[in-house]
């Protein structure tokens, strides 16, 4: 049968073959049920064929889909692993990404939070740096307005009216350059308390711009870590997907291999079914034959006795006739005394041999004129994945193409089964020492029946596409005494 998977498709269903078990035991049966009914005659195959027509079409299409689309459950099984390894992958490149991107957020956390640290250190020590500078200049101010208060021109009015003595201009004096000393050292530390504020000003907004980096650079992080996190996270949605895709396809996959092992076991059923009743019936043949010839062996024993009794019958009549005419004849030459010549006797007529029936041409024609898509012998199944016998030969024929009989024989057989679809088989008798038995199969229907006649050449039927068919051809077996045997062998 044409059977074979397709060359890889270029355009690929999507895996949708949806078989339930309902369907699949639903199939089985009515393929164990057509597969082991035997008809008795045409007309009661025609019935059986109609009570199963409504649950053959039921099934039909299920069984044809997940025959016709395995290569695709098997192609999408391949398929969805590949996607789930390369999702794998990316996941995996993902994860390592989005904890690259972890450890490089809380790196960059960590330096914002230095950077934030030392900003407040320097915004503090700016705000010593001016604490103490305005401690400064208060003291200066402060210093200012007493040397003013001692050293002013009303002062000096003052000493004019006044009982100051040497002693107290001395010590004003003193004071005065006292205060003035301290005062240019509080200058001196103004300056430098200014350059320190203006240092930790400067501190102060580096750290700033610093700390505004790490926090720019920390958020941009924040997002790149996001990012691959949610890219990580769609990735394991898609993964989930592409889980149960693979799943689905290994289900589909397995109940294709299910199904094509139900197929095969209903195949080698009914070809063991089939040679066992070709061998019976090349038994009865033989028994027949037997009997036959032995019921012709006592005839012609009983014949031959016959015969020679009559033989035997008939020899003493004549010898008693020719004794009885010896004896008239001797007593009319008695009587006349003259001599009398007898008349000749006629020869016996000789028995005609029967003859020879002449033996019929052995040979077998073709049974299709299409070409051969697929012969006989051992091929490699495309699902299940061993070696198997393809039992016949296959002829690329067209839908409706004309079926002839390969020789002159009788309908044995005529009836549907699930595998092989609508099937005829033809006895051919004896040709060459084997008993040969012809069977035509996936036939849109066929015009001969059981028990009738044909000869070489005659149109028994027409090519169709019932049963585990992926398209119309005749599918063509042979079987020599009761075994299969390679039909090209016959031509």
């Amino acid at each position: 049968m044409n059977r074979d998977l397709p060359h890889t498709p270029t355009v690929r269903r999507p895996l949708s073959i949806r078989l339930s078990r309902s369907v699949i035991v639903a199939a089985a049966s009515i393929a164990l049920l057509c597969g082991l009914a035997l008809p008795a005659n045409a007309d009661e195959l025609d019935d059986r064929k109609e009570q199963l027509k409504v649950e053959l079409a039921q099934q039909a299409g299920a069984v044809a889909d997940a025959h016709n689309h395995h290569s695709e459950a098997a192609a999408a099984l391949v398929e969805a692993r590949a996607q789930l390894a390369a999702a794998e992958a990316r996941l995996d490149a993902a994860e390592a990404e989005a904890r690259a991107a972890a450890a490089e957020d809380k790196k960059r956390a960590e330096e914002l939070e230095v950077a934030e640290h030392k900003l407040k250190q320097a915004e503090a020590d700016v705000a010593a740096a001016i604490a103490a500078l305005n401690s400064v200049n208060k003291r200066i101010n402060e210093e200012i307005m007493v040397t003013t208060q001692t050293t002013h021109g009303l002062l000096n009015l003052a000493l004019i009216f006044s009982d100051v003595n040497t002693t107290n201009l001395n010590q004003r004096a003193q004071l005065a350059e006292t205060l003035f000393d301290s005062s240019a050292q509080q200058l001196d530390e103004l300056e430098m308390r200014r350059l320190a504020l203006e240092d930790a000003q400067l501190a102060a907004e580096a750290a700033r711009t610093k700390a505004d980096e790490a926090r720019q650079a920390a958020a941009e992080q924040l997002k790149i870590k996001e990012a691959a996190e949610a890219e990580a996270q769609a990735i394991r949605g898609d993964m989930a997907g592409l889980v149960q895709r693979r799943d689905a396809a290994e289900a589909a996959a397995r109940q294709q291999v299910a199904v094509e092992e139900q197929q095969q076991r209903d195949l080698v059923a009914e070809n063991a079914s089939v040679e066992k009743r070709i061998q019976e019936r090349i038994a009865r043949e033989k028994a027949e034959a037997a009997a036959k010839a032995e019921r012709e062996r006592i005839a012609a024993e009983k014949a031959k006795r016959e015969a020679d009794a009559k033989a035997a019958a008939e020899r003493k009549a004549q010898a008693d006739r020719e004794a009885r005419e010896a004896r008239e004849a001797a007593a009319q030459r008695d009587s006349r005394s003259t001599p009398r010549v007898e008349p000749a006797k006629p020869a016996p007529k000789p028995v005609a041999k029967p003859k020879p029936v002449a033996s019929s041409s052995s040979g077998f024609i073709m049974p299709s004129g299409a070409r051969i898509t697929s012969r006989y012998g051992m091929r490699l199944h495309p699902v299940l994945g061993y070696w198997k016998l393809h039992d016949g030969t296959d002829f690329g024929a067209s839908c409706g193409s004309p079926i002839r009989a390969a020789s002159d024989g009788v309908v044995s057989e005529r009836y549907y089964n699930a595998g092989y679809g609508n099937r005829l088989m033809i006895d051919h008798g004896r040709v060459d020492g084997n008993y040969v038995t012809t069977g035509y199969n996936h036939a849109t229907r066929y015009i001969v029946g059981v028990g009738q006649r044909v000869s070489k050449g005659q149109t028994i039927g027409y090519v169709g596409s019932t049963g585990y068919s992926t398209g119309c051809h005749l599918h063509y077996s042979t079987w020599a005494n009761g075994q299969l045997a390679d039909p090209i062998s016959l031509f």
